[in-house]
């Protein structure tokens, strides 16, 4: 199944509560454990940020300024906790901010990314268009932390148990890793890291000690579908499947992003309502909420560096197969 573009990945497909189908291939078995990369903003991020709404500790339409007042610029008065999940916040893409966090102690590194997010000039005005941002999440991420008053990774585990499901976890750099490494897929070198396995590949994520609202979870495929199983039975998460209406030309939701057309890498067959996202490491997950079906793809392409660029048409190919298997092909 990999055809050489990674060296380990899991397919499942889910349907009617239960997996209908997994398939191994390369280094991997139906529970190994893969970095989700960018699959933290649905199964992580978004969530609790729906969890603090739920909690009355924060709203989605509370801006910047009302959330940490004189420290924010004029040009970022606009941004609101909504506009940081559905990627309309006006951030760039990304920038390498750990080449300066990791200079500092890590008590300080929170403070610090704040101030750059803060100075960081934006690509366009809040609410003009989507641009998919890091930034935007790693902004989104400190303000999870103040709202909970403790870390994403206690938040989530919480969260997770109110919705009586084993799902992904964050591996904080500090602490013991929660499953043996040789049931981790291992990711590929990087500058300074000589190995990449049991610790999130994504370097800011990294220099915030392994723990962030764009990156930073693990799990296995079964543990991302009981996510979003459990997601879709939950009345209140419904909004996270709603596109967003607000923002021109948007093909996001909270949290999610939604197919973009016949060669969408979600399958050009996806049904109409299909929410998913893609991780960086090589992972990627398309759901139907309204059948409560869907297909989890995890692999860890980035064992063979980050330039491996065979898994795109892999993705599309099994997507598009798992579609028709699923019976909700459009």
């Amino acid at each position: 199944m990999t055809q050489g573009a990674a060296l380990a990945a899991v397919l499942l497909l889910w349907a009617d509560g239960e997996a209908l189908l997994v398939q191994t291939a390369g280094e991997a078995e139906a529970d190994t454990v893969f970095d989700l990369a960018s699959l933290t903003k649905p199964l992580a991020a978004a969530p609790m940020a729906l969890e603090l709404e739920r909690q009355e500790l924060l709203t989605w339409d509370q801006g910047l300024y009302d959330l940490w007042g004189q420290a924010v610029p004029e040009d970022k008065d606009d941004i609101n906790v909504e506009r940081l999940l559905t990627h309309a916040a006006g951030f760039p893409a990304y920038q390498p901010y750990f080449q300066a966090l990791e200079k500092q102690p890590p008590d300080l590194r929170r403070a610090l990314l704040r101030s750059m997010l803060m100075n960081q000039p934006l690509a366009h005005a809040p609410g003009s268009r989507a641009l998919y941002s890091d930034l935007g999440y790693l902004t989104l991420g400190l303000l999870l932390e103040q709202g909970f008053a403790q870390g994403l990774d206690e938040a989530l585990a919480a969260l997770y148990a109110r919705l009586a499901v084993e799902g992904p976890r964050y591996l904080p750099l500090d602490r013991p890793l929660a499953w043996p490494l040789e049931r981790i897929a291992p990711c590929g070198p990087l500058p300074g890291r000589p190995i990449v396995h049991g610790q999130v590949e994504d370097e800011n994520c990294f220099a915030l000690g392994g723990v962030g609202a764009h990156a930073g979870l693990f799990g296995s495929a079964r543990m991302v579908a009981k996510v979003m199983d459990a997601l879709c039975r939950d009345e209140s998460a419904a909004r996270l499947f709603e596109r967003d209406a607000a923002t021109p030309g948007s093909g996001r939701t909270p949290g999610f992003d939604t197919p973009s057309g016949p060669d969408s890498l979600a399958g050009g067959n996806a049904p109409i309502g299909t929410v998913g996202h893609l991780g960086f490491t090589g992972c990627s997950l398309w759901w139907h909420p309204a059948s409560n079906r869907g297909v989890v793809l995890l692999t860890n392409r980035v064992a063979l560096g980050r330039d491996n660029e065979r898994l795109n048409p892999l993705r599309r190919e099994v997507h598009h197969l798992a579609w028709q298997l699923l019976g909700e092909a459009s």
